[in-house]
């Protein structure tokens, strides 16, 4: 049995329906119903933060899956401490934790694997998906097998951030190109992400892993946003260098009352402005390697930019 958190999120439909595709009984954690329930799907209605509410349905699980967040980031360190906590009173053999790429930090070149030192950054996400690895690592008396699956941009269609969030943005403004879109997007279709945990499933793993989970094949975001573009069937970005980026962003991210009026007056075009943080993430030329889960769990994602903008397209299509 599997219990998954967030298992009716972007990425975690996806892993639920890798799992009970593949024979795999699932329970999962869910405020309300899911849709679809089938006779592979067990729903436990309960909260992250109330571990009462779902402690009991821990009892016969091999391995739990944590996609899930709080409402807000303040509460996730400690509610995935108990929930690993719970776990391993249980008996869980397995805890595996979504986690992002972000933890890196932005660094401006080179090739990223798990060997690389996080670096701590202001960002709320990063530092607490930071924090929660951390304390995974240091626990003692834990669940027997940890693994931590840093994943990149997760795409596809139907929702997630850099599918229907930026689609949603460019339906009402621009969105900045830093340095011209000359920065790496490392994508992972949501589909390959969910695929991975099968692999982690299917083997016996070190006490405490990592895993970077990208496509493996960066593309430029420029390029990354004219298929984006396509789908809305307009041109929607404007480039600026880092420097235009952050000099418009200070303007517009903390406008005088004066400015906010006149902004409001005039109307036009809205151009989306980015934070610094956002800004050195666009302009990194990093590459984040899936080496390590290729060579030591056989991950070999399906979708090469191609086939998921394709996926995309027709998705968008359907709905």
């Amino acid at each position: 049995m599997i219990f998954i958190t967030g298992g009716t999120g972007f990425v975690g439909r996806h892993i639920v329906n890798a799992l009970t595709s593949r024979g795999y009984r699932v329970r999962v954690l869910a405020r309300r119903e899911p849709e679809g329930m089938n006779s592979s799907l067990q729903a436990v209605l309960g909260d992250l933060t109330r571990p009462d509410s779902f402690a009991p349905a821990l009892e016969g699980v091999s391995t739990v899956i944590h996609a899930a967040l709080t409402d807000g980031l303040s509460d996730d360190l400690e509610a995935t401490s108990k929930l690993h906590r719970l776990s391993a009173e249980a008996g869980v053999r397995q805890f595996v934790h979504l986690s992002t790429i972000s933890v890196y930090g932005n660094p401006q070149d080179g090739v990223i694997t798990e060997e690389t030192p996080p670096i701590p950054t202001p960002d709320p996400y990063a530092s607490t998906k930071l924090a929660i690895e951390e304390a995974l690592r240091t626990v003692r008396g834990g669940c027997p097998e940890i693994a931590i699956l840093r994943l990149g941009c997760v795409y596809g269609p139907g929702a997630g951030w850099w599918t229907q969030g930026l689609l949603n943005m460019m339906a009402h403004g621009k969105l900045i190109l830093v340095n011209g879109g000359t920065g790496f997007a490392n994508l992972i279709h949501a589909e390959d992400a969910a695929s991975i945990v099968p692999l982690l499933l299917a083997r016996s793993n070190p006490a405490f892993e990592i895993y970077n989970v990208t496509d493996g094949v960066p593309v430029t975001w420029k390029r990354y946003y004219s298929e984006i573009e396509k789908v809305n069937r307009k041109q929607a970005t404007i480039s600026m260098s880092a420097a235009e980026a952050r000099e418009y962003s200070e303007k517009w991210l903390r406008p005088s009352l004066a400015r906010r009026a006149i902004r409001k007056v005039a109307g036009g075009t809205l151009i989306h402005p980015l934070d610094a943080k956002a800004i050195e993430g666009f302009a990194s030329q990093a590459i984040y390697s899936n080496e390590k889960a290729s060579r030591v769990l056989g991950f070999h994602p399906a979708f090469d930019f191609e086939r998921g903008m394709e996926s995309l397209q027709m998705g968008e299509r359907r709905n």
